[in-house]
């Protein structure tokens, strides 16, 4: 083998292919140095990336552009330090050429050696080359390696700080993660997948009400957030609330106590979001976002009430319309209400005030049936709970008005009787009951207390039942005649009378249990007081009145008289002077007084015709009384009273519009019959006053010849006892 050849072959196996070995080494370490120092800048970025986020406490958009930043970083570095490396060829050349910038006594001959042995295929410049200058080289370059190391371009000093820091960048990251688990998992959910966790904090916010950070709270209502903070006491809190629509408002809580914040939002209307920002160094700590559900409050959407009126009145249920929440019960009816709610309840109670009044059920958990019975008038409502606990603070309120059963309307008229009556007379009834359910019995009741009677204990009334009565009837009247004779009465005595009635309700209980039974519903007339006297009593009284009005209708003539003279006195005046203002008024006021006239003589008939009444009714009128009374008296005034004067009165009138010759013949004429009337009624007056004049000294006669009677029968027995006392005294 020549010896240049030798030459080659030794530097391949000797120096040429620990060049390659060493290359692929330098490979290796860079590579792997440029993953430690990607791993030392990855946790500086991220220690970086967590203080900023830790004192900011950033929001998404924020920690996403710093992450994608850091990403960008990271892999700059790793391109820079990893893959660009490793996707290098590493040549013999390149490693010679690091040697030799190391020993620089080398001279370039290792480098033009690995040159002339990595080109040897190419045979044609070896054959122009000096062969013997190649050879010398490469025995040199071999000589001069003997006292070179390749391991001296690894750097295992250097090597070694990088492997180092690497290893420090794992272990720091791992007892990070380690000691600080929660703070590491924070850092990775918030800053590598961007979630919404809030960093760990010794600031733990406990919130009133809320359950799996949900609070279900009424519409409507005032809104009030109250937290209370646990371990450690912030300085501040704030509420950051976002509405449905994401519009925000943010409102500082108020401090109560120590460890207490409290707000006071206002009116919830809609659902919302809530987050609260705690106060501390760098920028606010935020929680979570809690929700506050609006919810209504359970209440009456539909109602109506079914009156049941109670078993005796015989009348039919009563449906209300729906939503009519106000009515009248009658005392002992039953209500049952329906209604139903605007959603689920759990419970529901009727009350009134403070007290649960009847039974209630719900059905289906929206339908609510009750039935009661009022007692007494008032506001009765439902109290609900629904399934959130919330109850109704603004219940549909139905008005009752309890209304007893009124007691029947009685009605009594004692047509022409007077305050004294004699003890056989006989009173014209005229009855009449009503009521509005039926009525059970029509009565008449009557009272005596005889002027004997010395006890102040009142007697019992008696009562006594109405003829032609029918249980039942609505209405009842009669006119009946009740004779007094049955009853026995005697002068002195009094007589109270009396109509009664009674319906069917039953005896009802009051309120309480131990209330006493209230009475039953019983209607009274008005009661007539009636005083016993002797038929000459009652006629003296009945003479002493007719003789009052008799004596009151001689002022009436006396006045119609004055009115002739002053009406003549205006007549005879000649045309010009009637046609006066002053004559008009005159006659004006002429017939005013004519007219009023008419009314004093109403007003006398009246007292002569209840007159005649009595006298009817205490049985002293017999048909010459009727004759001269109603022929005599009643009759002529009554027409005096309906045509004459107010015939007189017309013709006034007619004077006055056409005050002529004729019309005043008419005026005169009818004021002098007016007159002539009047004195024919007063002749009649003075016939019967006479009479009765006759007639009660007649009765002095027959009273005073029964009081001789009574004393001589009185003297007579006196005697006879005494003479009975002597023959007895001298017997003994």
């Amino acid at each position: 083998m020549p010896t240049g050849a030798l030459a080659h072959t030794d530097f391949d196996r000797a120096i040429l292919s620990s060049l390659v070995a060493a290359g692929r080494t330098l490979k290796r370490q860079v590579v792997l140095q440029g993953i430690c120092r990607c791993a030392v800048i990855v946790v500086l970025l991220a220690v970086a990336h967590f203080i900023l986020d830790y004192l900011l406490v950033l929001g998404v958009g924020p920690r996403a552009a710093l992450l994608f930043l850091l990403v960008g970083l990271a892999a700059h570095q790793a391109w820079k330090w990893i893959i660009r490396p490793a996707a290098l060829q590493v040549s013999p050349q390149q490693v010679a050429e690091l040697l030799e910038r190391r020993h620089p006594e080398l001279r370039d001959a290792l480098l033009t050696s690995v040159s002339f042995s990595t080109s040897r295929p190419d045979r044609t410049r070896a054959d122009q080359a000096s062969s013997s200058m190649i050879d010398a080289t490469v025995r040199r370059s071999i000589e001069q390696m003997q006292f070179v190391r390749v391991q001296d371009l690894f750097l295992p000093k250097r090597h070694l700080q990088f492997l180092g820091a690497g290893l420090a960048a794992v272990v720091f990251c791992a007892g990070i993660a380690a000691a600080f688990p929660d703070m590491a998992a924070t850092y990775v959910a918030r800053d590598l997948t961007l979630r919404d966790v809030p960093w760990p904090s010794g600031v733990v916010l406990v919130l009133e009400g809320f359950v799996n950070d949900r609070l279900r709270w009424p519409i409507g209502d005032e809104l009030t957030l109250v937290a209370t903070a646990t371990d450690e006491v912030p300085s501040g809190v704030r509420a950051e609330f976002e509405s449905q629509k994401g519009e925000r408002v943010v409102r500082e809580m108020g401090r109560r106590g120590e460890d207490r914040f409290v707000l006071d939002y206002g009116p919830l209307q809609a659902s919302l979001r809530v987050q609260f920002s705690i106060r501390r160094f760098g920028a606010d700590e935020r929680t979570r976002w809690y929700t506050v559900e609006a919810v209504e409050r359970p209440s009456v959407k539909d109602i109506a009430l079914r009156i049941m009126p109670p078993a005796y009145s015989n009348l039919d249920d009563i449906d209300m319309p729906a939503g009519q929440t106000a009515a009248d019960v009658l005392r002992g009816s039953s209500v049952v209400v329906r209604a139903t709610t605007n959603k689920p309840i759990q419970r529901a109670a009727l009350r009134s005030s403070e007290r649960v009044v009847g039974e209630t059920v719900v059905e289906s958990g929206r339908d609510i049936i009750a039935r009661f019975d009022p007692t007494e008038s008032g506001a009765y409502f439902f109290d609900l709970l629904d399934e959130d606990g919330l109850t109704d603070n603004r219940p549909v309120t139905m008005t009752l008005r309890v209304v007893a059963d009124s007691p029947p309307k009685v009605k009594m008229v004692l047509a022409g009787v007077g305050e004294m009556v004699v003890p056989d007379a006989v009173l014209p009834l005229e009855i009449s009951c009503e009521d509005n359910l039926g009525l059970r019995a029509a009565e008449l009741q009557h009272e005596i207390s005889h002027a004997e009677q010395t006890t102040t204990a009142p007697n019992a009334p008696r009562v006594e039942p109405l003829p032609r009565f029918t249980i039942g009837q609505v209405k009842y009247s009669i006119k009946e005649s009740w004779p007094l004779l049955p009853l026995t009465l005697r002068p002195g005595d009094q007589l109270t009378v009396q109509a009664r009635a009674t319906d069917d309700q039953p005896l009802l209980t009051g309120d309480q249990p131990s209330a006493p039974l209230a009475p039953p519903n019983l209607g009274l007339s008005g009661a007539y007081v009636l005083r016993i006297v002797t038929a000459e009593d009652l006629s003296a009284e009945l003479s002493r009145r007719e003789n009052e009005w008799r004596r009151e209708f001689e002022l009436v003539i006396k006045s119609q008289e004055q009115l002739e003279a002053r009406v003549k006195e205006l007549v005879s005046l000649d045309a010009a002077q009637r046609a006066s203002g002053t004559a008009a008024a005159r006659l004006n006021s002429e017939r005013r007084a004519q007219r009023q006239q008419a009314s004093r003589l109403r007003t006398i008939g009246r007292q002569f015709e209840q007159i005649l009444s009595e006298m009817e009714v205490n049985q002293l009128a017999n048909s010459m009384v009727r004759r001269r009374l109603d022929a005599g008296v009643i009759a002529p005034m009554r027409k005096l009273t309906t045509e004459s004067v107010p015939a007189a009165a017309d013709l006034l009138d007619s004077f006055q519009t056409a005050p002529d010759d004729e019309s005043a013949s008419r005026v005169l004429d009818s004021q002098a019959g007016l007159i002539r009337e009047m004195y024919a009624i007063l002749a009649n007056m003075l016939k019967w006053e006479g009479y009765e004049e006759a007639v009660s000294i007649l009765r002095d006669i027959i009273r005073l010849q029964a009081d001789l009677n009574e004393d001589t029968q009185r003297r007579l027995q006196e005697e006879v006892d005494r003479l009975f006392d002597q023959e007895t005294e001298e017997k003994r």
